[in-house]
């Protein structure tokens, strides 16, 4: 189907800053809606985003019904290159009500989540309270923020790309 490779294809090209995908099929038919009259002709898209998951979270926003926080993009890359991992995250916040948080293994997505967006999640709640108590905003006796308040409106893409991941069950959905 068309319109399934199109979707894994400028995933693929968010997800791989720089990468150029091209989709072209060949075979598309045009109906009149009354079957005849019917015309050939190619369709082609083409995917490629220079700044990668910067674009990917500027994409999602595009599509929500909600102003942006902030107009800039935050977004971070790590490697460790003898633990063959890398890291690369890009974060947004918006006024909706519920986080978007999208994950990645290798490319693939992980939407049960998986260690590394728990690791993500944590690492973010602790950093927003350790920011608000050194700035004064949060008080000695206050109590911390919660995840689930600090990640509202949060739009959010964390890519991980492993030289063994583990992952749970064989969807592959869930990084162990």
């Amino acid at each position: 189907d068309y319109e399934t490779l199109r979707a894994r294809f400028q995933q693929m090209a968010f997800l791989n800053k720089g990468l150029r995908i091209a989709l072209t099929d060949q075979n598309e038919v045009e109906f009149d809606g009354e079957g005849e009259d019917e015309t050939e002709g190619d369709r082609t898209d083409v995917f490629h985003y220079e700044k990668g998951l910067v674009d990917y979270v500027e994409y999602i926003n595009s599509l929500k019904k909600s102003d942006l926080v902030h107009s800039e993009i935050i977004d971070f890359e790590s490697e460790d290159t003898e633990r063959r991992i890398s890291l690369e995250v890009a974060m947004q916040w918006t006024t909706a009500y519920t986080e978007s948080v999208h994950t990645y293994a290798n490319t693939i997505n992980t939407h049960e989540g998986g260690t590394h967006e728990e690791g993500f999640r944590a690492a973010l709640t602790s950093l927003v309270n350790r920011y608000a108590r050194a700035n004064n905003l949060l008080k000695e006796k206050d109590e911390n923020l919660s995840g689930d308040d600090i990640r509202e409106g949060l739009t959010a893409v964390v890519s991980i790309k492993l030289g063994e991941p583990q992952f749970e069950g064989q969807t592959k959905t869930k990084l162990g």
